[in-house]
């Protein structure tokens, strides 16, 4: 065995020693040095774990230490060299993150997370400008058949009712079960047109004249037929149903929630420094 290798395999054991007689930091015996700065037995303290064996042991306290090597190494480094302007940076960011911290522990304590639909709906009405559809959304059901299934005839029979309603889909979807056949049968959830193009083929470079003129559609290609009817749609720079901005705007009421927090808890403190002569401005 290399002197190395002894002398890392003998800390090993001074460490597992070390463990039920623990000494004092300042005392322990120095492992490593770099610069101004020292490694001491009692800094490696933990690091091996009970049942390890010697030759494991010696490899994990070495590497350990050969890490500490190397970045003491490169701090003491940058301590020297490091400038004024760079260590006014790094405490403007320990502020920062303090006041961060300090922040989040007030917020979390006095946050009101209740958002009733009420709130929702209200704001919703007094910034209707903030909701406007960037992509044309649709409500839809569909049905995809064999292009030369026989359900197709009653299918065509129940989507293409003037009155279609609630009761139609729901024999929609029976029909559709019977000659196991896939679907989508929720008509009261908005989806994009693009996700609706996704699974059937609708080609078109209009979109708001396409839907004006088809709120039934049939489309076959070399296998399938689909069928659909259109509830409802909505066009890009309409205004974005409520329904679709009720997660967005609960956001939005709580971060103002959250900045009304921390503006009355900066005055506040500051008020409070200012009566207690903890604050002085000087002229």
């Amino acid at each position: 065995m290399s002197s190395a290798r002894l002398t890392i395999s003998l800390l090993a054991l001074l460490l597992t020693f070390s463990a039920c007689h623990r000494r004092q930091a300042d005392t322990s015996p120095v492992v490593a040095r770099a610069y101004d700065h020292e490694l001491h037995l009692n800094d490696l303290d933990g690091l091996v774990g009970e049942g390890v064996s010697e030759e494991d042991s010696a490899t994990i306290v070495g590497n350990y230490i050969d890490q500490w090597i190397r970045q003491t190494v490169l701090l003491s480094k940058a301590e020297k060299n490091i400038n004024d302007n760079f260590e006014r940076q790094l405490g403007e960011y320990k502020n920062s993150l303090l006041i961060y911290a300090y922040e989040q522990q007030i917020v979390n304590q006095l946050l009101d997370t209740n958002v009733t639909d009420d709130q929702m709906a209200a704001y919703y009405e007094e910034h209707r400008d903030e909701f406007k559809l960037k992509n044309t959304i649709v409500k839809a059901v569909y049905v995809k058949a064999p292009a030369k299934s026989p359900a197709i005839a009653k299918l065509k029979k129940t989507l293409w009712k003037s009155n279609f309603g609630e009761t139609d889909i729901v024999e929609l979807e029976a029909t559709a079960r019977r000659h196991g056949l896939s679907g989508y049968y929720d008509a009261d959830s908005w989806m994009s047109f693009f996700a609706l193009q996704g699974v059937v083929p609708i080609t078109t470079y209009n979109e708001s004249l396409y839907l004006r003129q088809n709120r039934t559609i049939q489309l076959t290609d070399d296998s399938t037929t689909y069928l659909v009817r259109i509830i409802d749609y909505k066009v890009s720079d309409e205004l974005s149903p409520l329904e679709l901005q009720t997660e967005n705007i609960r956001s939005i009421i709580l971060n103002h929630r959250k900045l009304d927090i921390l503006n009355r808890l900066q005055s506040d403190l500051l008020s409070e420094a200012e009566k207690s002569g903890d604050v002085k401005r000087y002229k």
